[in-house]
């Protein structure tokens, strides 16, 4: 459960992963989080490029006085960090805290205390549903600790995005998911728009909006071809308009109902 979208990982690398998934079965891989992308204040970031961002943008959108949010998967807590300095009061918690001003919390089995228990008006999921074995079970706990008129911001990897869709015709599995993904660091929940969507209205949440941010962290001739692939995918009518970077990423806001 960390807020993680990783960097994408070489083609020639996930050909390895896949031939050794094929002849020996997955093998369980030590550790939680993959390599830092940058960090933020100090703190390091394990999200792909923009989504820190975006999803400060999105708190901004629903609580413009700002307002009291509790973060699930804050990881090292560049987020956290990012969202007190947007003048929000952050409590962030985590499946494994690297830091002791950071909380302790299991999403698949929540233990809320007085300091993780509320009231919020805003709970923050960045990059972490994907992580969690029960999904609707986690919104449900989310749901039954916030009051009416509260907020939600989820997200977790697009897996309909046209680099995913490419991804999946070749490797048969979208990009962040697979073998590569799912041990290590532990992407084991592929949650396509609607379903995420109708989790979260099942929860007991509605006035729910889906979008679309964070870019994948190629570079040098990798970006370049990345760019052409998502050209090239639009001539065909499968490139999605993203409302930040290329939309790699889901978002989706609703209100307790």
């Amino acid at each position: 459960m960390i807020a993680r979208a990783p960097a994408a990982v070489d083609l020639s690398d996930e050909d390895q992963l896949w031939q050794a998934a094929a002849v020996t079965g997955v093998q369980r891989t030590d550790g939680h989080r993959t390599a830092a992308v940058g960090s933020y204040k100090g703190h390091s970031m394990h999200a792909a490029p923009g989504v820190h961002e975006y999803a400060v943008e999105l708190a901004r959108t629903v609580l413009p006085d700002g307002g009291r949010i509790l973060e699930i998967g804050a990881g090292c807590g560049a987020l956290a960090v990012r969202m007190q300095d947007a003048g929000f009061d952050v409590v962030p918690t985590d499946l494994d805290p690297p830091h002791d001003w950071i909380h302790r919390l299991d999403l698949d089995a929540p233990e809320w205390t007085d300091d993780t228990r509320g009231p919020f008006d805003l709970v923050v999921c960045v990059e972490t549903l994907e992580h969690v074995e029960n999904p609707r079970q986690a919104l449900r706990s989310i749901r039954s600790m916030l009051r009416p008129e509260d907020r939600l911001l989820v997200s977790t990897p697009n897996i309909t995005h046209p680099h995913s869709r490419l991804k999946m015709f070749l490797r048969g599995a979208p990009v962040f998911f697979g073998p590569g993904f799912y041990h290590d660091p532990g992407h084991i929940s592929m949650l396509p728009d609607w379903m995420l969507t109708e989790h979260i209205r099942l929860a007991g949440f509605d006035r729910i909006e889906v979008r679309r941010g964070g870019s994948m962290d190629y570079t040098g001739v990798h970006r370049l071809v990345h760019r052409a692939e998502l050209f090239l995918l639009g001539l065909i009518g499968l490139r999605q308009k993203a409302d930040a970077g290329d939309g790699v990423c889901t978002f989706v806001t609703a209100v307790a109902a």
